[in-house]
């Protein structure tokens, strides 16, 4: 008997068979939708179903043992091959199943009941965003845009005294808070000496004074300082929630002449130059900072956003709709970053320890890793600001990473 029209010898992974019947099973994916008081359902149509193929195929001749324990290990082999449909052609299958039975009728011949089921290359990921280079990048953008800002709403031309000695003592005032927050943070080497040859700077602001772009700068390099002079990445933006907060304490300027409208502008100037430039920075050091859990960075993401928010709001009501776009695009960019980010740690949760014991014996029970239980014990300490290690007191909730994801 002759081969039907586009038949061709069957094979897998290279080692051929000798096809008896074959079956295809094909369909489409879906979900059937049933509705209140509706008599016929909705169909939602999820793509083609993968297709699977059944063969009753032999092998049969003097080698057909070996030639059987070849097609054996082929269909035992790890991750998809090559089949050659005799119908369909050349496809890449899995094998879920396969069967065989050995006979020595005619001369010796082997039978295979197989199971193929239609494979392809995993879907691509998709692309995935930097959110921490966006976030870094929107710090950026808003400190270089905070002298220009500056300069456009600050003068003292042509001001009496009374209003650049104004001016002159906000500057001091503000140079002297940055000094006390780097005092904090700590550091030595060159980006101490930076940092002072900042303040320096400043505390000569008499002839910055004159010079709105150049106080700028050197206001915005001062708080920038902030980052490298030293301390951990809490610490630092510890400082800088300081100084987004100053200002807030400022006693308004009363008064309706010329002079008084002029300096209340000024007033208005330094504030939100200081505020722009530490919140720059805070997005930043939030950006560089890696959280212990989804529950640290959530807090750190609420807490920025809303400071960054009353920013926005403030200036917007002011008329400074410039200003409130940089505080707008820095808490887009710091809410994303951190809700992605924080999205894959692990969440916190309350463990109560029965008796006084040492955070080593806790780490072992709760995550059971010998090899990481130093660093998690130490981690359960600082989460807690237990005093000493070696007692943990009973009865105490303690705040634990999850044991799920402990061991990552």
């Amino acid at each position: 008997m002759n081969a039907p029209a586009g038949w061709q010898k069957g094979s897998f992974r290279g080692v051929p068979f000798r096809t008896e019947d074959g079956e295809s099973r094909g369909g489409r994916r879906g979900v059937v939708h049933e509705f209140p008081q509706a008599e016929k359902p909705v169909w939602e149509d999820l793509g083609r179903a993968g297709r699977s193929f059944s063969f009753q195929c032999h092998v049969v001749g003097a080698d057909h043992i070996a030639e059987a324990n070849a097609l054996a290990d082929a269909l035992d082999a790890p991750g998809a091959g090559t089949l050659i449909h005799p119908w369909l052609g050349s496809m890449q299958v899995a094998v879920p199943g396969w069967s065989r039975q050995d006979s020595t009728i005619d001369g010796g011949i082997t039978r295979f009941s197989i199971e193929f089921v239609e494979t392809g290359l995993p879907a691509p990921a998709g692309p995935t965003a930097d959110t921490q280079a966006q976030a870094i990048a929107a710090a950026d953008e808003a400190q270089a845009a905070a002298p220009g800002l500056f300069a456009d709403t600050f003068s003292v031309a042509g001001a009496t005294a009374f209003v650049e000695a104004a001016a002159g003592y906000l500057v001091t005032g503000a140079a002297s808070l940055t000094a006390i927050q780097g005092g904090l943070l700590g550091g030595a080497g060159p980006a101490l000496r930076a940092f002072e040859a900042g303040l320096d700077l400043l505390g000569g602001a008499g002839v910055l004074i004159r010079q709105p772009i150049e106080l700028g700068l050197a206001v915005v390099g001062l708080v920038q300082t902030l980052s490298v002079i030293g301390g951990s990445g809490s610490a630092r933006a510890g400082a800088f929630r300081v100084l987004t907060d100053w200002g807030t304490d400022l006693d308004p300027v009363i008064g309706t002449t010329p002079a008084r409208a002029r300096e209340r502008a000024n007033q208005d100037a330094i504030v939100q130059l200081v505020n722009l430039s530490a919140s720059a920075e805070l997005v930043r050091c939030l950006a560089g900072t890696s959280f212990a859990s989804y529950d640290d960075a959530v807090a750190a993401r609420d807490d920025a956003a809303d400071r960054l928010d009353r920013l926005a709001l403030r200036q917007a009501d002011a008329g400074d709709d410039a200003g409130a776009a940089q505080y707008d695009a820095l808490r887009l960019a710091v809410t994303a970053d951190l809700t992605a980010r924080g999205g894959t740690l692990a969440r916190l949760m309350t463990y109560m320890p029965a008796i006084t014991e040492p955070a080593l014996v806790i780490a072992q029970r709760l995550y059971g890793d010998p090899a990481k239980v130093e660093s998690q014990a130490a981690e359960i300490v600082a989460r807690n600001r237990i005093a000493h290690p070696g007692f943990v007191g009973g009865g105490v909730p303690l705040q634990v990473l999850s044991t799920e994801a402990g061991n990552d």
